[in-house]
């Protein structure tokens, strides 16, 4: 039952098109939001491990090429040769880092200038290496005049422009990324808001459709249930309720339990003389008049084409005679023309839990015919 339920909501929720809408576009909002996920993530991954890589290893280029200038200047001024340690363990790092530096972002000279880095760098060393042997023979002087003239300055000046252009292209490949970055979010947040504002319509739309048929579907069942135990035409209870009813009422705490039957007098006159219409609006006079003669507990349906069954639980024959008064007295007070409303009436009580529905039944039954049967029918009620 519950599977059919739902296969039946998904029929009517695909046929609505505002809800299709709604689930393409949630899918498609999910998608671009695990793309956007995936490819943040991947961007700064990039990031670190070229962009940040490559500034570091940069700064780590710089430092250690001073380093090795401190130490070849160090050892020319002192001729201490134990700086040579010193510039040869920088050297090795430099070297290091040099061999593992990542790729220069794909921009115009930056091919170019890593060469020319490597070619400054070497130019320095073999330098360097020079004044280290001048300062070994002794030749302090000498080594010193190499590392303060215009070749190795203009070399140290030209590495370090080497290394700030590097820099500046690193920089400026990570500025045009954010921008490009900035760009791709701009541009999501404007198709998100596009989306979320079609999501929002489309949902409410189906929302609004969902429940419009909903309640016709509670309408439909309330309907279809009203009917199944109501009579169409008057609008009373029908038998099939009333016979529910009566096992509902059969137990011991509702009694005495009085069945009241009637039989409408005059209907075949009333269709044969005046027609089916009038016929039917004096059975619907009658069951006027029985509704305001019962009280709210008592139960009263249409019991076949002119008959009607009440039932009276916890009600006395004092009680009940009270209430077919009522019923006569309403018959005799109704407007309804041209025929005079009556009702011929048989009753029967069940005052102990062992007698048997169907005896009292058949009890009330044999009554009202013979009610029907005499001149005063109100003689049947007593």
């Amino acid at each position: 039952m519950q599977i059919d339920t739902t296969k039946k909501w998904l029929k009517e929720s695909l046929s609505n098109a505002w809800f299709v809408v709604s689930v393409v576009v949630t899918v498609f909002l999910i998608l671009i939001l695990a793309w956007n996920l995936v490819y943040s993530y991947r961007s700064l991954d990039a990031f670190k491990n070229r962009e940040l890589a490559l500034e570091r290893a940069a700064g780590q280029i710089l430092n250690h090429a001073k380093t090795m200038e401190m130490a070849a200047h160090m050892a020319a001024a002192t001729g201490d040769l134990r700086w040579q340690d010193t510039y040869r363990e920088h050297r090795i790092l430099l070297e290091n880092t040099f061999d593992n530096l990542p790729p220069l972002p794909s921009t115009p000279g930056a091919a170019n200038e890593k060469k020319v880095l490597r070619e400054n760098m070497a130019a320095a060393i073999t330098i360097e290496s020079q004044v280290f042997a001048l300062v070994s023979r002794g030749r302090k002087n000498e080594a010193s005049t190499i590392l303060a003239g215009w070749t190795y300055t203009k070399n140290k000046m030209e590495l370090e422009n080497s290394i700030e252009t590097v820099t500046a292209i690193i920089h400026a490949h990570v500025s045009e990324e954010l921008a490009f970055q900035k760009s791709v979010s701009r541009a999501l947040l404007v198709v998100i808001l596009i989306c979320m504002g079609i999501l929002i319509v489309s949902w409410t739309i189906s929302i609004v459709i969902l429940r419009s048929n909903y309640l016709r579907r509670k309408e439909k069942e309330a309907e279809i249930l009203y009917l199944s135990y109501h009579d169409a035409l008057t609008g009373l209870y029908n038998r099939r309720f009333f016979e529910k009813e009566v096992e509902r009422l059969n137990v011991e705490r509702q009694l005495p339990l009085a069945i009241i039957l009637g039989d409408v007098n005059d209907l075949k006159l009333a269709n044969d003389t005046y027609g089916h219409k009038k016929g039917d609006a004096l059975l619907k006079e009658i069951a006027d008049i029985l509704r305001g003669a019962l009280r709210k507990e008592d139960i009263i349906a249409r019991w076949g084409g002119d008959e009607f069954g009440i039932l009276l639980p916890n009600t006395t024959r004092e009680e009940m005679s009270k209430i077919i008064d009522r019923i006569k007295a309403g018959c005799d007070k109704s407007a309804f023309t041209p025929i005079k409303p009556s009702i011929s009436v048989g009753w029967a009580i069940k005052n102990n839990i062992t007698e048997s529905m169907e005896q009292v039944f058949t009890q009330a039954e044999n009554r009202m015919y013979r009610s029907k049967n005499r001149p005063d029918p109100s003689q049947g009620s007593r």
